[in-house]
């Protein structure tokens, strides 16, 4: 592992439970921690135990001189220990891993879509940005399935507009983000310059079937299990298109940022 990169003592400098199922976790930044860019993660190493063995991967959600912000969704044991973590406790991570990034858009206007917490890279990314003056306006899309999960309180004042779907219709637009994002591309709400995206290979991979071919680029930040974190183990590659063999790489050590396009769907199985 390369020492720059962990493993680490972070403390939990606070915990804000932010939905039924969903912690805001803050650590301080580990003395060596390397300066984060949005669409990087950490592994957290889930206690002393060999169960469960794997570490889980994490997006950061915001990195300041002096701390990291993380999402958490509680759904099992891994996840189950670090949000019963306290306060002035430790978590073991290594990190920043994933080695591309969001291209800049240079002060254009850019769409953003997200689901669950897959919101986290791109807060990062828009706040990352308007500190540098790198983005126009920001359209942010964000879907869940109830009013009680949406996470955009934490982020409304990141971006220009915020648009919210609930598969339930108790807040917003009633149904999935991405039959959102086809209406309001359709009414000419969306500028089609830059579009970034986040959330479950089936949330991307509509979003491309419903419309994408006229923004000027799809970058998406890609959710997958990943084991080891740094590419070793091969165990989340992602296929990509080629008129040859099979090309494929690791979202964790060659994301986890890919462009759209290039993008093996229909072969990619998670």
């Amino acid at each position: 592992m390369n020492m720059n990169r962990g493993p680490f003592q972070a403390v939990i400098e606070s915990k804000e439970q932010i939905s039924p199922s969903t912690y805001m976790l803050t650590l301080q930044k580990p003395e060596g921690f390397v300066e984060a860019m949005p669409g990087q993660f950490v592994s957290i190493k889930i206690g002393d135990s060999t169960s469960p063995l794997l570490r889980r991967p994490f997006s950061i959600m915001d990195s300041t001189p002096g701390s990291l912000l993380l999402l958490v969704k509680d759904v099992g044991p891994g996840t189950s220990y670090i949000v019963s973590r306290k306060p002035s406790q430790t978590l073991d991570l290594i990190g920043p891993l994933g080695e591309t990034y969001f291209d800049i858009p240079s002060g254009e206007d850019a769409v953003f879509v997200a689901g669950g917490t897959g919101l986290a890279p791109l807060v990062f990314t828009a706040r990352k940005w308007a500190k540098d003056h790198r983005i126009g306006i920001s359209h942010f899309l964000y879907g869940a399935s109830t009013e009680r999960e949406l996470l955009t309180g934490i982020c409304r004042e990141d971006f220009t507009y915020v648009h919210v779907a609930t598969l339930d219709g108790s807040e917003g637009f009633e149904g999935d983000v991405v039959k959102m994002f086809n209406v309001l591309r359709e009414k000419g709400a969306l500028p089609e310059r830059y579009l970034f995206s986040c959330g479950p290979a089936g949330m991307v991979k509509k979003l491309m079937e419903g419309g994408t071919e006229n923004f000027k680029s799809h970058q998406t930040s890609l959710e997958t299990v990943m084991a080891c974190g740094v590419g070793a183990c091969r165990g989340c590659v992602v296929p990509l298109k080629s008129s040859g063999a099979p090309v494929y790489r690791a979202v964790c050590s060659e994301g986890t940022v890919f462009e759209a396009d290039d993008i093996d769907w229909e072969n990619w199985r998670e």
